[in-house]
């Protein structure tokens, strides 16, 4: 399957060549299909910074992370496979137990499997589990509305899709895409081991860049308050006592 990969990021032109871009190379996937979207200030940054030998090319796009995202569905073709990533991920990880995790080996037949199961149930949305600790992983797929994390994750590209939430707009996508097509697709063996300490849902990560560098709790408030106000269906606030931002979850209806 020819699918891409593009990977969004910001201020972290230092790291992701240590991270995401190594572990998609050393894992056989092909720098030809990894593309970065930074925003036009930083592109030099990166490319000065970045082992060109690690991607096809860095992209200018958009600033914030809703915008990028909305850039990059904007850039590849209608229908294309396309999957994206964090820009801190060390790997992904499959339960082994309840207190392992085993790297994927093949990552592309991975990645051109979780295609085919998607496309099997109706889905052109797939992802992984949101937490990355092997007790909460189970050997199963989930259907139906359920959140795809913003991680990593597989869709068909709609141009038609546009995001409006200034943050958690994984949120956004998942019911979007629920919505048309009646189910997304989760692998709830699998997640995403990163570099940075992530609450689910939305919480803080400790290393430099990304959300760090923007106002993540005013977004959050924005985003929280777009996603209860347009999807009122799908879409509750909990409690949250980790952290000071508030926090949703999905209800398919179900309160």
């Amino acid at each position: 399957m020819k699918y891409e990969i593009a990977i969004p990021s910001h201020e972290r032109a230092e790291t992701i060549g240590q991270k995401t871009l190594l572990y998609l190379a050393e894992a056989g996937i092909s720098k030809d299909r990894v593309r970065v979207f930074v925003e036009p200030s930083q592109v030099e940054t990166y490319k000065s910074s970045v082992d060109s030998g690690l991607y096809a090319e860095i992209v200018p796009s958009e600033k914030g992370v809703t915008a990028n995202h909305n850039r990059i569905t904007n850039f590849y073709p209608d229908n294309q496979p396309l999957v994206r990533a964090d820009d801190d991920l060390r790997y992904l990880g499959r339960k082994v137990d309840d207190k392992t995790l085993a790297p994927i080996e093949d990552l592309d037949g991975w990645i051109t499997d979780a295609f085919g199961f998607a496309s099997q149930v109706g889905s052109t949305l797939w992802g992984i589990y949101p937490v990355a600790n092997p007790f909460f992983l189970k050997t199963k797929l989930t259907t139906g509305l359920t959140f795809i994390i913003g991680q990593f994750f597989g869709s068909i590209n709609k141009h038609a899709e546009i995001l409006r939430s200034p943050v958690k707009q994984d949120y956004e996508r998942s019911i979007e895409r629920f919505l048309a097509d009646g189910t997304v697709l989760r692998f709830d063996d699998v997640c995403a081991v990163s570099s940075g300490i992530t609450s689910y849902g939305g919480g803080i990560r400790a290393q430099k860049g990304g959300l760090q560098s923007l106002d993540r709790q005013a977004l959050n408030e924005q985003a929280v308050n777009y996603l209860l106000a347009t999807y009122p269906d799908f879409v509750v606030e909990k409690e949250n006592k980790k952290t000071q931002y508030r926090e949703i979850r999905l209800t398919d209806g179900k309160r």
